[in-house]
């Protein structure tokens, strides 16, 4: 991290144009991977800066509108990690029915609907997504999914849940996207959300290094900014838990391989005959699962 410069631009939280440099623009004018195989390119970034007044991060982009590559992404990689996908949907959807168990839910990035077919065991559920190439599966699979921005959902659509997991780090404009949820949601409704805590100790052991940090995300939320960002077009935060990511030992190993120095002990300890098919729950440090009311009553 450096202080060397104050980066032009504002702060897309709270419009503050007191910044600075956390980490210096490796991507240039190139764009970044926007599938999920977490090669050495992957890890190539814009410029990301800090937000002095309220701890946001976010990158200094050379465009705008490059969430428009997202409508063309085919993502092999995300199809063969599908079981992880089940298995934390389940463990989420555990969660969420203490607070709220029935009602309309809409999943923003849905991808291939695999949130999806857990949750519609206790919700009527519907997604949002980009990729084409995404929500024609999640459509083979049964489901209604706007293949949209939230900026063209009809005004008179209202859910009662509104998801975001692994979302909010890809806007370009999260404030006004937030709002656009916010007109989404029945007073008394619900968001959750699954995004990283750039505050979290293990985001700040890892520094760059942290899996967070890559190109296709361009917002790095603290608890405060992620608060603030809800809570300026009336979400009140209920909660804060750590993400509960749930997966098989053989599934794990691949993302350790991202890590060269764990590569030794990927192979020998997760990825064999034995321990592969075991699952475990891990809740890390910095994966936050964060619970928003909307204000009023429904």
């Amino acid at each position: 991290m450096t202080d060397r410069k104050q980066p032009a631009g504002q702060c897309p939280v709270c419009g503050s144009k007191d910044l600075r440099t956390l980490y210096d623009d490796t991507l240039g004018n190139d764009l970044p991977p926007f599938d999920y195989a977490f090669s050495p390119e992957h890890m190539r970034t814009y410029e990301v800066v800090r937000c002095n007044t309220c701890s946001h991060a976010f990158c200094i982009l050379p465009a705008d509108d490059i969430w428009k590559n997202y409508q063309s992404v085919v993502d092999a990689e995300y199809l063969s990690r599908e079981e992880a996908h089940l298995l934390t949907a389940e463990k989420v959807v555990e969660t969420m029915q203490r607070y709220i168990p029935s009602g309309i839910l809409l999943d923003v990035g849905c991808a291939t609907g695999d949130f999806l077919a857990v949750a519609k065991s206790r919700y009527a559920v519907e997604g949002l997504e980009l990729s084409q190439w995404s929500s024609d599966i999640a459509k083979k699979r049964g489901f209604t999914i706007h293949t949209c921005t939230l900026s063209e959902i009809p005004p008179e659509k209202k859910y009662d849940i509104v998801t975001l997991f692994g979302v909010i780090e890809h806007f370009e404009s999260p404030a006004q996207e937030i709002a656009r949820i916010s007109r989404l949601v029945r007073p008394g409704g619900y968001v959750f959300i699954w995004t990283g805590d750039i505050d979290s100790w293990l985001a700040r052991l890892l520094g760059r290094k942290w899996w967070y940090i890559q190109g296709q995300h361009i917002q790095f939320f603290s608890r405060t900014s992620l608060d603030r960002v809800f809570s300026d077009v009336g979400f009140v935060p209920v909660a804060c838990e750590r993400y509960p990511f749930t997966t098989s030992l053989g599934s794990l190993s691949k993302s350790a391989f991202r890590y060269r120095i764990l590569r030794p002990v990927a192979r020998l300890f997760l990825d064999n005959r034995i321990a592969r098919n075991r699952v475990i729950t891990l809740r890390l440090p910095g994966e936050m699962l964060a619970v928003y009311r909307r204000a009023g009553h429904s």
